[in-house]
């Protein structure tokens, strides 16, 4: 965990100090609120975009998100559903940096952090953390040519690379075994404004 965490650290600072050289005169800001969470999870996103001519630069923090709250708990793994496990994220957070191939299409490599809590039936809770390293496709569409409103639908991709768990699992008191939640393939929508 800390020689990944060092890694990911010496990575972002190693690019943060070359934000300078890659910015162009065009270069902006984007501000999105992920619109998945609120609708679906019962909880939120913010993410923040550094743009240049062919560099995106990511944060993004989401929080208090329900994997209950979604369209017959879709986001529950079906071992999950089946335990009747009630998982919640009080927070969900993590950057990236992508590549423009078009100024609207960018592919980025992401590196998240997550802090699950897992309760079962007899109200036993288990608390525990992954770490994702994965890739993201983002579409950047302005639907009013003249405006900077910004919808940007996008597909991920984030295998858990790391848990806070040992052997990556955790065993309730009535014998249920947990595997620590991998989001592995998923999409959203964000909504938000150019700067």
């Amino acid at each position: 965990m800390k020689k990944l965490t060092v890694i990911v650290g010496v990575f972002f600072l190693s690019l943060g100090g070359s934000l300078n050289v890659l910015a162009k005169d065009d270069a902006h800001w984007n501000l999105v609120f992920g619109m998945s969470q609120p609708l679906l999870l019962n909880g939120g996103n913010i993410e923040v975009n550094y743009v240049t001519d062919k560099w995106v630069f990511e944060y993004s923090h989401g929080f208090n998100l329900d994997l209950n709250a979604s369209p017959d708990e879709a986001a529950l793994t079906e071992t999950e559903r089946k335990q009747g496990l009630k998982i919640k994220l009080p927070y969900s957070t993590g950057g990236g940096i992508g590549y423009r191939f078009t100024p609207e299409f960018n592919l980025r490599v992401e590196v998240k952090q997550h802090e699950f809590h897992a309760t079962n039936s007899a109200g036993q809770k288990i608390k525990y953390t992954t770490q994702d390293v994965g890739l993201g496709a983002y579409y950047f569409y302005k639907p009013l040519k003249n405006h900077n409103l910004l919808v940007v639908p996008s597909v991920r991709y984030w295998p858990t690379v790391n848990t806070s768990l040992n052997d990556d699992k955790a065993r309730f008191d009535n014998g249920d075994e947990h595997d620590a939640h991998d989001f592995g393939l998923f999409g959203n929508v964000s909504v938000g404004w150019q700067f």
